[in-house]
């Protein structure tokens, strides 16, 4: 299909338990960008595990970072003219950084460097009048602003008088002993708050600054008031050159991982696994131990101020730095915590905002289906934090799911709001359009941070939505379709998909009612699944044990057609191997290769029957400048050669997926341009070799930041 080219765009866990649990050593295969190949064949082996292991060394970085569009200004965080007026509600009038993390409570909290109030002039640090200057070596702001879209507002500040933001940790003020005290990284576990931070013995030149040491404070009362632990210190050597004096951390399956760099701009990224002195680990490149100077580089020099995060609408973590040589902030993703990162795509350049440094992702844009990525940036001049934005592209472990809401044999589309409304919107498929420009379902389903999905979990006939809280609550709820609406969510499980899960639906039992799946989706690589009784979802069991690691696409469709669902892995590595593990009825057998490449790294692979046989097929969209489609037919044991059917689709940051929407049989693609436009496209399957008849079935439906079904 052509378009007009005019269009076109470019649960809290224990501390110890974070620390003990067994070490694992296996990174994930290497990555790549190759195009797809008409190739296929089948094997054995493990859906997991089956490319070769490579390590995490910063020369084997591949692939691409996923960012469609350079970063954009979104709104001013700190000083005057900011979202929060921190200058008049603070005395913030000047600060930097903005590094942030979730409380566990519903909030972010955000640290702040050296800060001044009304007696700063500027631009730069400690420019003004030092007797009025009111020089802060740190602070803090609380936010729980899920509304991104118009800036990042603060709520509250720890103060020690009225309208006046404190320090948070004591700093000296003492050049060439301890001259300040900067956070660098924030965690929260076990509603206890960890704050990384590094005591800066004095300033050298461009981009230089040394430090005596880097610690970990902790808050249990929300970040009023930090005890720095003696103990839990990383001392500076007589070279200035320990590799953990600044830090990134990010929680991940029972873990908690310290990105590490020297003081100053010039360093690599190295990688530990917190909390207990005692049982702090190192990662030396294949396995971890106990020496720190035998941290192995995950990331090549020049990194500065680094924040990671796993985004889970790209299924891969994502490392945003200031690169000093480049004059820019770059992106990198990686599959694994270990690596291999991807090469550096530039996000944010000096050119465009002069003297920038520091980019901190915001934990729940990373942790939405949302395709806007936010982050904080600093800028020498003024010396303030500004919130911005970039778009992903790709679209990673989140498929989408068949929607048939009023039981009529069309599948229709659905979009969340996905903010504090948690508005859900549906349009009904006639055949040849979707009808209805703004019909609200359902004013509270799925707000930010949840997963929405459709299944007929009651076996009526109309596909409902089911919607997965995460985090340590890990609830799930249904909404029931009445053919015209949503109803009220009911708790159908009190715990299933926790943390970042990839849950799915499918019928595994083959009794007509759709059921729930969660991949764990990490070194373990469990597959648990929780069947429907009509009412609520049954004990979650595992049906697996080795499916759909790091790195993997998992999904879920009926590959042999025997009424039961099964489950698909495709790698996305260099190899692009596609598994399929059969329904043997209360488990998964084992993995066997069903395709031996097909949608490589960047492209967008989704399931469904497209030559109506009853057996569900594969199919990928490339995106890029071909943006083309290609499918893989299911002969009931593996997927045949792939074969474009589909030259101009679903361009890069448009969000597809495949559904019946003219009720034939044959699923359909549709995607959502989730841009200023709004539209939605669809292609219809001819069965045989083809999607045909590409043109608009929506003017406007999906908009930017939401979720489409």
């Amino acid at each position: 299909m052509k378009r007009n080219p005019g269009r076109l765009i470019p649960a809290a866990l224990p501390l110890a338990s974070l620390v003990i649990a067994s070490l694992f050593a296996g990174a994930a295969s290497a990555t790549a960008t190759a195009t797809a190949a008409a190739r296929s064949g089948t094997d054995h082996g493990t859906a997991s595990h089956a490319a070769a292991q490579a390590p995490a060394a910063a020369s084997s970085a591949a692939g691409a970072a996923g960012v469609l569009s350079r970063a954009e200004r979104v709104a001013k965080v700190t000083g005057p003219g900011s979202t929060s007026a921190t200058d008049a509600r603070w005395q913030v009038k000047a600060t930097d950084l903005g590094i942030m993390w979730d409380n566990g409570s519903g909030e972010i909290l955000t640290a702040f460097g050296d800060t001044y109030g009304n007696g700063w002039t500027g631009p730069g640090a400690a420019v003004g009048d030092q007797a009025t200057i009111d020089w802060r070596c740190n602070v803090l702001g609380r936010s729980g602003d899920r509304d991104l879209a118009d800036g990042m507002s603060l709520s509250s500040m720890p103060s020690d008088r009225a309208n006046h933001a404190k320090q948070l940790l004591p700093c000296k003020r003492v050049n060439n002993d301890e001259l300040t005290t900067i956070p660098t990284a924030g965690i929260s576990v076990g509603g206890r708050q960890y704050m990384h931070y590094m005591s800066v013995n004095h300033w050298g030149g461009a981009g230089e600054w040394f430090t005596n040491y880097s610690g970990i404070a902790w808050s249990d009362d929300n970040g009023e008031n930090w005890v720095r632990d003696a103990d839990a210190r990383w001392q500076n050597t007589p070279a200035w050159d320990n590799k953990f004096q600044m830090a990134a951390m990010v929680r991940h399956g029972g873990h908690v991982y310290m990105y590490g760099t020297p003081n100053g701009r010039f360093g690599d990224v190295h990688l530990g696994r917190l909390l207990e002195p005692a049982e702090y680990r190192y990662w030396n490149g294949g396995s971890w131990g106990t020496d720190q100077n035998a941290a192995a580089a995950v990331a090549a020099a020049p990194v500065s101020e680094v924040s990671v995060q796993y985004s889970r609408y790209l299924g891969r973590f994502v490392m945003m730095y200031l690169d000093e040589h480049m004059a820019s902030v770059v992106m990198r993703t990686s599959p694994t915590p270990t690596g291999p990162w991807s090469g550096k795509q530039p996000v944010a350049a000096g050119a465009d905002f002069p003297k920038l440094y520091g980019a901190f992702i915001h934990p729940w844009s990373a942790d939405s289906n949302s395709p806007y990525l936010y982050f904080t940036m600093s800028q020498w001049d003024p010396y303030n934090v500004y919130l911005m934005r970039v778009r992903l592209t790709g679209g990673g472990v989140f498929g989408g799911s068949a929607a048939d809401f009023d039981g009529d044999g069309r599948d229709d589309i659905a979009t969340f709001t996905q903010d504090d409304s948690a508005d859900v919107y549906a349009a009904k498929s006639t055949g040849t359009g979707f009808s209805g420009r703004s019909v609200k379902w359902s004013d509270h389903v799925a707000p930010g941070g949840e997963t929405p999905l459709t299944g007929d979990f009651t076996g009526e006939g109309k596909d409902d939505v089911v919607t997965f809280t995460h985090g340590t609550r890990a609830d799930v709820y249904v909404s029931p379709s009445d053919g015209n609406a949503f109803g009220t969510g009911q708790k159908w499980h009190d715990h299933f998909a926790p943390g970042r899960e990839v849950p799915g639906v499918g019928d595994f039992d083959g009794d007509g009612k759709d059921d729930i799946v969660t991949f764990t989706h990490d070194d373990a690589a469990d597959v648990y699944v929780a069947l429907s009784g009509g009412g609520s979802f049954g004990p979650g069991q595992k049906w697996h044990d080795d499916f759909a690691a790091w790195g993997c696409f998992p999904a879920v469709g009926d590959v042999d057609g025997d009424g039961r669902d099964d489950l698909i892995a495709f790698t996305q590595g260099a190899d692009a191997d596609v598994y399929v593990a059969l329904n043997e009825g209360g488990r998964f057998g084992a993995p066997r290769k069903a395709h031996a490449h097909f949608a490589p790294e960047g492209e967008r692979p989704r399931v469904g029957d497209v030559d109506g046989d009853g057996k569900d097929d594969i199919v990928t969209f490339t995106g890029g400048e071909a943006s083309d489609v290609h499918v893989a037919l299911s002969d009931g044991t593996a997927f045949g050669g792939g074969q474009k059917w589909n030259d101009f689709f679903a361009l890069d940051g448009e969000f597809p997926y495949v559904g019946d929407h003219n009720g034939d049989g044959k699923a359909d693609i549709v995607t959502f341009t989730h841009d200023s436009e709004a539209d939605v496209y669809v292609s219809v399957s001819d069965g045989t070799s083809g999607f045909v008849d590409g043109r608009r079935w929506h003017e406007f439906f999906g908009l930017a930041g939401e979720t489409s079904l």
